[in-house]
């Protein structure tokens, strides 16, 4: 519940409206009764197609741009406000004491949190693991060596009051039969968008999966690929050594992205995409063949 109290408490300045329900961006989809924040005015119309959103932090200046049922937050840096908030809730997240099955096998060198965890039976967890708090590890799954689970991600904030870097306040799931290679980095997510790992899915050495990445089932994921933040990830999708793959696009079920792409646009289902940047693989070859023919 995010009440006038909590916001005073995160950020020192006194607003005056109803408890909202949670915080969110504008593709949140979480509950109701949603506050979020609004810093450019190109974005109001993202803001106004959400129904889940009630609140908005807001610059005078733009807060005419919002729906009527709309709570408009009126702040000189509504980012700022947004995510002291966020960070203030990661800081003060309440938590239980971790849960681990009797049949998980945890090498002495590991580093599990006391609170947060959760992991399930036959697990299997190798040398010099570091487990955060906020992590949920299903049956089954296999956590290789060095891999690092629920840090922060990479959230700092330019802002009129300096540099704000952004405490996370939600967590990682990694569903049955998962297999998170060597010095894996597994960001956790917000509280409304988790980071999720698909049944049956399989890490290589070197990932970086970023906060907020979601990917569904049998997933492949070769080594040393980059998958930035909110990424939607569909099933059956091979991710290829060193991709890279920008923040906040859909990868479709059963795309294939080879080798070294640079992915900066959403992939179709059952599209294989190369290059630098990363077009259709057939277009691509072609493309490469007329430049032999022309060099």
């Amino acid at each position: 519940m995010i009440t006038p109290e909590l916001i005073y408490q995160s950020t020192g300045i006194r607003f005056d409206f109803a408890p909202f329900d949670n915080v969110g961006l504008s593709d949140c989809t979480l509950s109701n009764n949603v506050l979020t924040f609004l810093d450019n005015a190109k974005y109001a119309a993202a803001v106004n197609r959400n129904p889940h959103l009630k609140g908005v932090f807001v610059a005078e200046a733009d807060k005419h741009l919002l729906r009527p049922d709309i709570t408009a937050l009126v702040a000189e840096d509504p980012k700022w406000c947004f995510f002291s908030l966020v960070s203030h809730l990661g800081r003060n997240k309440p938590r239980q004491p971790s849960v681990i099955a009797p049949s998980a096998q945890i090498h002495p060198s590991a580093v599990i949190a006391p609170e947060g965890v959760v992991i399930g039976e036959n697990v299997s967890i190798e040398p010099n693991v570091t487990i955060m708090p906020d992590v949920s590890i299903g049956n089954g799954c296999k956590i290789r060596a060095g891999a690092v689970i629920g840090v922060d991600g990479f959230e700092h904030k330019r802002t009129s009051k300096g540099l704000l870097s952004v405490v996370h306040d939600g967590s990682v799931l990694i569903n049955e039969n998962v297999e998170i290679g060597p010095n894996n980095f597994i960001a956790k997510g917000f509280s409304y968008r988790p980071t999720v790992i698909g049944k049956d899915t399989k890490l290589d050495a070197l990932v970086h999966y970023a906060h907020g990445v979601q990917c569904a089932e049998g997933c492949l994921i070769a080594a040393n690929a980059m998958i930035a933040g909110n990424v939607s990830i569909g099933s059956r999708v091979w991710i290829g050594p060193s991709a890279s793959i920008s923040n906040r696009l859909t990868i479709g079920d059963n795309a294939f992205i080879t080798i070294g792409a640079v992915v900066i646009r959403n992939v179709k289902p059952k599209e294989q995409v190369t290059g630098n940047f990363a077009i259709p693989h057939d277009k691509f070859l072609t493309l490469y063949k007329n430049g032999l023919k022309n060099a």
